[in-house]
């Protein structure tokens, strides 16, 4: 029995290594679209030149990274001037076909519970992303690589299903990713195909870059001055 114990405890030892050493692979640009979507940004310079956008931040974070899973998951808040949550989303992105990325929005219950939850150095630690969270398959949005500095998603039609209301019918998200800024934009469309809230048809949305933190260079220590020599004096 004590033979038979054994075996079977490294036959699961063995199991378990094996799907660890071989992690899910995603491609070069999955990778780097979700690495240039991390960090923390405002629209500082778009709400100064623009007085009818309102301020606000976005903190972009990567979650569950120690979870086995074929997908790249990320969490976005972003925040009024007093820092209370204007949206916040978890993200499931993943490798589609020809070129494609998909990013699953998913919801949790009470998400206003999870407010700053950015902070943390492992967030959403306590929920699992298989039975904790909802996810709205229609509110897909579709990544593709633009040129070589951009990618540029948006949900598809009139798929994502506004349910949180009788203004809109549906919802239509569109996000571009740069190195140093996000755009995003969601419109809530009407049953006649009028915005009934969101950005005006002409405006791109929020305009969210990294701020710039300049580092002030010592200044040099003055140079001494040069001694000065004392005149001789007259006999």
């Amino acid at each position: 029995m004590m033979i038979r114990k054994s075996f079977l405890l490294l036959l699961f030892v063995g199991m378990t290594t094996s799907l660890w050493a071989n992690p899910p692979r995603f491609s070069k640009d999955l990778r780097t679209l979700t690495t240039w979507m991390l960090g923390d940004f405002d629209n500082a310079a778009q709400a100064k030149r623009d007085t009818t956008v309102a301020f606000a931040e976005a903190h972009v974070v990567r979650i569950w990274e120690n979870l086995y899973t074929e997908a790249i998951w990320i969490y976005e808040e972003i925040n009024d001037r007093t820092g209370k949550p204007i949206s916040q989303r978890i993200y499931r992105f993943s490798d589609g076909q020809k070129d494609v990325f998909e990013a699953i929005i998913y919801e949790l219950k009470d998400m206003d519970r999870y407010a700053g939850e950015y902070k943390q150095a492992r967030p959403f630690e306590d929920l699992d992303p298989e039975t904790d969270l909802t996810g709205l398959a229609e509110c897909t949005i579709y990544f593709r690589k633009k040129g070589d500095n951009k990618y540029s998603g948006s949900t598809i039609g009139k798929e994502c299903a506004y349910k949180k209301g009788a203004r809109a019918r549906y919802v239509l998200s569109q996000i571009e990713v740069y190195e140093a800024k996000l755009v995003r934009a969601d419109r809530g469309i009407g049953y006649d195909e009028e915005i009934v809230w969101g950005p005006a048809k002409e405006s791109k949305g929020y305009e969210f870059k990294r701020p710039v933190v300049k580092i002030e260079k010592p200044k040099p220590a003055p140079k001494p001055k040069p001694a000065r020599e004392k005149s001789a004096k007259k006999n």
